[in-house]
């Protein structure tokens, strides 16, 4: 016993080791704060925060499958919202682009020579039809294979063979149309369709997300890891209200955690780091944010409308360290599975969503404030209002020719013109 004493008292890293064990065990005493599902945050439901079916809300007829309500999305939601779509991370340098398709809106986001991301309409000006034909890529010319125009990664018009003689004809004012853009401190970047002035960003969820990104280790250096894009038959409002991904989160965190193993070293140091511990967020209309617990992984999670029956899903995961680790590539496949099951999940329930009431959640009340108030404006002045059309510039014979042109020859394979409902603005 003596030996064992002197030992023990005499060596500092046996000292070392009881500190730490205490301190160890002392944290895992120490009761802890449980993380709430996520839910949306909205400014405008005060006092709202859980879901209720006390109620049914007074939702259109057709919620979940009619074209009119989902045109009726497009234009009083999805073209005047700010929208997650990436993160800068998976923009390592210039010419770097990402494709995504919002509600039947083709757009894509690129970084500049300047290291600036913005965000355009992904048709060309001449004749609508797709600039970006991958979802992911780099270039720092694109250029639209129906007749040759290329524009630059700032969207300007660098090369239209066969029209520099054209009267009337001015490259400058035939630049790709451009999408606001708004880049977050953490790196969050956001778009917004309007085609006027957007509506302001909000303030308490931008404050939301930044906080996430405190507490999840999500900033500016952060190390994009996989993500893809999967498409689901489903209407986005199912998959949006958040339900069904609170509900494979313990999962998610088992298999990444199983996949990914956490050192006992890394463990104590996330537990006595609050900012690197779990966390998650969210944002209006279709976005989740989630940190996995004692790792520096993260994961965003969007849901993007194809038409009333159909959904793009992009998932992206990242991790908050710069240092590669070896099992990465083993989260290929477990985060996809896992992704692909929430998705069967939301199949399953969208198949027999008619048989049961709406839920009166603070996502469905702020999607009903504003496309009533949009159906409002537009029985106000008898007609559509299209936030997302923007008005082209030039002479008016030069407009008058190419409206011409494309009457002739936009309904070919491949364009996105006048005949296709793709841009039905």
């Amino acid at each position: 016993m003596d030996l064992v004493n002197a030992y023990f008292f005499s060596s500092p890293a046996s000292v070392f080791v009881a500190v730490v064990t205490f301190a160890f065990l002392a944290v895992q005493a120490w009761p802890r704060k449980q993380t709430d599902k996520i839910s949306y945050l909205s400014t405008t439901d005060e006092g709202a925060s859980d879901f209720s079916v006390s109620k049914e809300p007074e939702v259109p007829e057709g919620w979940w499958s009619k074209r009119e309500v989902f045109e009726l999305e497009r234009r009083g939601l999805f073209s005047k919202s700010w929208l997650y779509l990436a993160h800068i991370s998976q923009f390592s340098k210039a010419g770097a682009y990402q494709s995504f398709d919002i509600s039947g809106f083709p757009v894509f986001l690129i970084r500049g020579k300047d290291s600036k991301i913005r965000a355009f309409h992904n048709v060309c000006r001449h004749r609508a039809y797709t600039i970006t034909r991958k979802e992911t890529g780099n270039s720092t010319v694109l250029g639209c294979r129906y007749h040759g125009w290329s524009y630059d990664t700032t969207g300007r018009l660098v090369k239209a063979p066969q029209f520099d003689d054209v009267p009337g004809f001015d490259k400058s004012e035939n630049s790709l149309f451009e999408i606001h853009t708004l880049t977050t401190g953490s790196g969050y970047v956001f778009v917004n369709l309007d085609a006027e002035e957007p509506a302001a960003f909000d303030d308490s969820a931008h404050l939301a997300l930044e906080e996430f990104g405190r507490t999840a280790g999500a900033g500016l250096i952060s190390r994009f890891i996989i993500g893809q894009t999967l498409p689901g038959e489903f209407n986005w409002k199912l998959g949006a209200n958040g339900r069904q991904f609170n509900a494979v989160l313990e999962q998610l965190e088992q298999r990444v955690s199983e996949a990914m193993p956490p050192s006992l070293a890394a463990k104590f140091i996330r537990m006595i780091t609050p900012k690197n511990g779990q966390a998650d967020s969210s944002f209006f209309p279709s976005s989740f944010f989630y940190s996995f617990e004692n790792s520096d992984l993260w994961l965003s999670l969007t849901f993007l409308p194809s038409s009333e029956t159909t959904t793009q899903v992009r998932y992206d995961l990242f991790s908050s360290s710069s240092k590669v680790n070896d099992k990465e590539s083993d989260l290929v496949n477990v985060v996809e599975d896992v992704i692909r099951n929430l998705l069967q999940a939301i199949e399953a329930e969208y198949r027999s969503i008619n048989d049961r009431p709406v839920e009166n959640s603070p996502s469905t009340r702020q999607i009903l404030r504003m496309i009533k108030e949009h159906s409002r404006m537009e029985r106000a002045i008898g007609g559509q209002i299209l936030p997302a059309m923007h008005k082209p510039k030039g002479s008016t014979l030069f407009q008058q020719a190419e409206q011409l042109c494309k009457e002739i020859d936009c309904s070919g394979p491949g364009s996105n013109g006048p005949t296709s409902s793709r841009l039905d603005w």
